[in-house]
């Protein structure tokens, strides 16, 4: 992973020139306003001098003094104002501009990374990635930095003038400081320690509010609302005991420079003030270093906030660098002279084989992985495809049948480029699928996962989502294909009905369909279904089939089912079992040869025969008792 203050850099390099002229604001302001000291303490000198002087002093004389050291403060603050406003707006609004930017990126970066980035990483983390580190990141760019120079420029303006004043006694108030510089390092470190485990942990109050939220049927349904909140408050405990070690450590850090700037002030009073006392030292420059001290305890009394907020700041902006550097895992290597095409969608596997490293040494956030999966024993190695050879040319349809396990879903989204596979097993149209931009296709390729997802926005916006500009025809057309049509009229505005989120206003067989219906108006040239018709009714599902039959003439098609009698028309059959293809043939071969395929179709049969026989069963007995009932 990158170092902080490089990719920092990088942040803050288009908008170096706004943070020169802020920072110099900075420079300017605090030179003005040291020489408000001199004004003071010097006009008040020469006023003790004049009544030492004479014994009777001159109004007149007294007034002109007063009057110009006045104007000239007035003056210095006249000026101080407008650039010390501007040196806040050029660096806090440019850290704004810095937080957007840096979003941007994290977003840009999310949508570059492979679905099996999100499979490891729950959503919780990333949004507290997004959020909560992005606004300490954001601080870090702005107040934090904006601090630091104005202490540093302060002691390099301020130190240089007290020791010109008089460099022993100037030395004697800064003795201690390099003790606090030891103490602070040691605590900062411990700081910058606790508050990224304070941050790993409001990640995991993110990461269980957004599963709580989306789990609540399941949660009501078995009356797990004390348990599960008992697990979300155990949570928050956690983070409250790591923010209550960080505030004590930043109350030790500001307490100490308290003490600090004390021990310095005394110091001075004790020497000094001898010094004055003796002839030794004049008035006025006792007074402006004491000033200039006092304006020095304020920054040092406020370091210990500003090194933990550093110290936070830094550790944020390394749990957001671990998603920029993430592993985007999908390569896309130009083998070929020219960009290639999907032209036919003709699909040839060879020696194709899928391995899982054991869920641990696959990478994480931090943070992310479960402390349960470290050391178990179920935690191993898993070979989900192995040696898989198939052959599919343009416009066939290839059904996959298999139990639960077997890597149906592994092979679909291998076929959908959602998963890295090796060079050299897997072409599309002849060429090697890792030559293929992930745009270009993308774009030729309509896969509907087992479990549709659904925006947060209306049903004409789901289904034309690959192309809003589909025409209201187009839309409707493709609905009815999906067999939804018919439930416009359920639904209270139509196509315009605002679905909710992951459609929560719709019935499982509703949502798999309106995910059918975007995939069948976008029309690819690939289509591959992953157990699509799971949720729906076997009418409605044979229905939808038959519309399918005409639509996927000339269009390869890859059909994942449970319920064989979806896949009789497909003219090839691939049984997968741990991995492996154990048959393979048309529906009628299959059938043949006895097998596994073989035995499964005639439970389903059997299965389909009772329901048929019940059902008759069902109505013979209402029709009994209806005619008793008319007697």
């Amino acid at each position: 992973m990158r170092s902080t203050f490089p990719s920092l850099w990088t942040l803050v390099r288009p908008y170096r020139w706004r943070y020169l002229v802020g920072l110099s604001c900075i420079v300017i302001s605090l030179w003005l306003k040291l020489q408000i000291p001199q004004y003071f303490w010097g006009t008040l000198s020469e006023l003790l001098e004049l009544d030492r002087g004479t014994g009777d002093l001159d109004t007149t004389q007294a007034a002109s003094l007063i009057t110009q050291a006045a104007l000239l403060i007035f003056g210095a603050s006249l000026l101080i104002a407008p650039i010390r406003t501007a040196s806040r707006l050029l660096i806090l609004g440019t850290s704004r501009k810095i937080s957007r930017d840096l979003l941007a990126k994290i977003f840009a970066r999310l949508l570059e990374l492979a679905p099996s980035f999100y499979s490891r990483n729950p959503t919780g983390q990333l949004m507290s990635r997004a959020i909560n580190d992005r606004e300490y990141v954001r601080s870090l760019a702005g107040a934090v930095l904006m601090y630091i120079v104005e202490t540093i420029t302060l002691y390099a303006i301020a130190i240089p003038l007290m020791i010109d004043i008089d460099a022993e006694l100037a030395l004697l108030a800064l003795a201690p400081y390099p003790l606090f510089l030891i103490f602070a390092r040691y605590i900062a470190v411990r700081i910058q320690t606790t508050a990224r485990a304070a941050q790993n942990a409001l990640a995991a109050i993110t990461e269980k509010t957004d599963e709580s939220l989306s789990g609540q049927l399941v949660i009501k349904t078995l009356t797990l609302e004390d348990a599960d909140f008992e697990k979300f408050t155990v949570r928050c405990e956690e983070f409250r005991q790591l923010n209550l070690h960080v505030a004590k450590l930043r109350a030790l850090m500001i307490s100490s420079m308290m003490g600090l700037a004390g021990i310095s002030t005394m110091l001075v009073l004790y020497q000094g003030g001898a010094q004055v006392a003796r002839g030794e030292m004049e008035f006025k420059d006792f007074g402006v270093l004491l000033t200039y001290l006092a304006w020095l305890a304020v920054p040092t009394r406020t370091l210990g906030f500003v090194i933990s907020s550093l110290k936070r700041g830094t550790a944020a902006h390394e749990r957001v660098l671990e998603v920029l550097d993430s592993a985007v895992e999908l390569r896309q290597e130009m083998h070929t002279a020219r960009t290639p095409e999907v032209s036919h969608a003709a699909l040839r596997v060879q020696n194709l084989s899928v391995v899982y490293p054991p869920f641990s040494e696959q990478p994480h956030l931090e943070g992310s992985l479960p402390p349960e999966h470290i050391g178990s024993h179920a935690d191993v190695e898993r070979t989900v495809l192995d040696n898989i050879e198939l052959e599919v040319p343009p416009g066939t349809t290839l059904g996959i049948v298999g139990h639960t396990g077997s890597g149906k879903t592994t092979l679909a989204r291998v076929l959908a480029r959602q998963l890295e596979v090796p060079t050299g097993t897997v072409f599309v149209d002849g060429q090697d699928i890792t030559s293929f931009p992930l745009e270009n296709l993308r774009e030729q390729v309509g896969y509907v996962p087992q479990d549709a997802f659904l925006f947060s926005e209306s049903l004409r916006a789901n289904v034309s989502l690959s192309q809003p500009d589909a025409s209201e025809e187009a839309v409707l057309a493709a609905l009815a294909g999906a067999q939804l049509s018919k439930d416009l009229d359920q639904l209270p505005e139509g196509l315009d009905t605002i679905i909710g989120e992951r459609g929560v206003n719709l019935s499982g067989g509703q949502r798999q369909r309106t995910a059918l219906a975007r995939v069948l108006l976008f029309a690819p040239k690939l289509l591959i279904l992953d157990d699509t018709l799971s949720a729906v009714d076997t009418n409605t599902a044979e229905s939808i089939l038959e519309y399918l039959r005409p639509f996927a003439a000339g269009r390869t098609t890859i059909l994942i089912a449970h319920r064989l009698s979806s896949l009789s028309h497909a003219e090839q059959i691939i049984v997968l079992e741990n991995g492996k293809i154990v048959e393979r043939g048309t529906h009628a071969q299959l059938l043949a040869l006895g097998g596994h395929y073989s035995s499964t179709w005639e439970l389903q049969q059997e299965s389909e025969d009772n329901a048929v026989r019940a059902s008759q069963l069902e109505q013979e007995l209402e029709q009994g008792f209806e005619d008793g009932a008319e007697q």
